[in-house]
């Protein structure tokens, strides 16, 4: 008996691209739990950060639901899983759903950016349009229970096509560094670490500020910088500018087995973003034990407490991470309680072992 087909559209980049979702499909594509599947990758990546003009991506998106009908067609797929984000992209894959309904093709949706949600608070054309897609998934994957109550209650969809599945990004080799790490250490200089594009939305401003308040406060530490984007030029004038180039460290995107290392050197990861979903990076700290500093947005006061597994901060908040940031280097028992508890929730919920047998056993149900 031939396997069965599931046709994945998601990130599989031709020219290397960081972000959730390529992660999230390159471990499928490494996941054991997939071989009984015979896998058709669609690639829907977008080409460029920033994203280019409208009038370039509403080609381009054009030509991906062209091809997206051509292979239902040809390849005849008995399963499609469909990731997307916020914005355009939701209302792309949206038609993604009803096109795989009427070719008669099961459809899970997997929405990943928490902007989706506030999206559709704020526009009702665009919740209507999304509401109607949306219903017809046979399966809405929600990562969390703020997606679960969208799925209810903004989609409407019935409680039997809402499944819950915790995103996998934390890999065996991630949770053992968490493990293994030595909490009780006592570093001279408390190392941050950021992962992720280099852009405002990412609480970039908010973080360059607090860098230089805790360094007029005389405190011993330092910060490196995972990543790219729009905001890379400013950000090192601004640390030249400011003479804080001895404290900090500007490294580019890091290939997933480099970047370890750094997980693995650092004390403290911070993202002080203006949105997310549940971000790899975080999940990628709080695996590897490092005490997390993260906005209370999106998905992630689903999963963290704060004060217990971590510091949760308003977005747009230059004050409040001075205050997080400067707590975790001098209070090093509150660092290390919410360095072990980050841990424990990574283990839980994130495994990319455990999660991924879950959503590759919900496929085959739905086959």
């Amino acid at each position: 008996m031939e396997n069965p087909k599931l046709l994945i559209v998601g990130s599989f980049p031709q020219k290397t691209i960081y972000g959730g979702i390529q992660r999230s499909c390159e471990l499928i594509l490494d996941s054991s739990h997939f071989s009984a599947f015979e896998l058709i990758l669609f690639d829907s990546s977008q080409i460029s950060n920033p994203p280019p003009s409208f009038s370039i991506r509403l080609f381009l998106a054009g030509v991906r639901i062209y091809r997206y009908i051509f292979k239902l067609v040809i390849e005849r797929p008995q399963v499609s899983l469909i990731f997307c984000s916020d914005g355009a992209s939701a209302i792309e894959k949206g038609v993604m759903l009803w096109l795989s309904k009427i070719f008669r093709v099961k459809a899970l949706i997997f929405p990943r950016a928490g902007n989706l949600i506030e999206q559709t608070k704020t526009k009702p054309l665009f919740r209507n349009i999304i509401k109607f897609l949306f219903s017809k998934s046979n399966v809405f994957l929600a990562q969390g229970e703020n997606w679960n109550l969208f799925a209810r209650e903004v989609i409407k969809l019935p409680l039997e096509n809402i499944k819950v599945l915790h995103n996998w990004t934390a890999t065996e080799n991630l949770l053992k560094i968490g493990a293994t790490r030595k909490y009780n250490k006592n570093n001279a200089v408390t190392k941050f670490l950021f992962v992720g594009w280099l852009e405002k939305e990412k609480g970039l401003h908010e973080l360059l500020e607090s860098i230089k308040a805790l360094n007029e406060k005389n405190l011993d530490f330092s910060i490196t910088f995972i990543g790219d984007g729009s905001g890379m030029k400013p950000a090192q004038k601004f640390i030249t500018d400011n003479q804080l180039s001895k404290k900090v460290l500007f490294k580019g995107w890091v290939a997933h087995r480099g970047i370890e290392e750094y997980y693995k050197a650092a004390d403290i990861f911070v993202l002080p973003s203006w949105a997310e979903g549940m971000p790899n990076a975080l999940i990628e700290a709080l695996s590897c034990g490092l005490a997390s500093i993260v906005s209370n947005v999106g998905m992630i006061s689903n999963y963290l407490v704060n004060d217990s597994n971590a510091l949760l901060i308003p977005p747009k908040d230059s004050k409040s991470l001075i205050t997080a940031m400067e707590e975790l280097i001098l209070n090093k028992k509150l660092k290390i309680n919410i360095s072990k508890n980050g841990h424990k929730v990574a283990n839980e919920y994130f495994s990319s072992e455990k999660e991924l047998k879950s959503l590759s056993k919900l496929i085959k149900n739905v086959i």
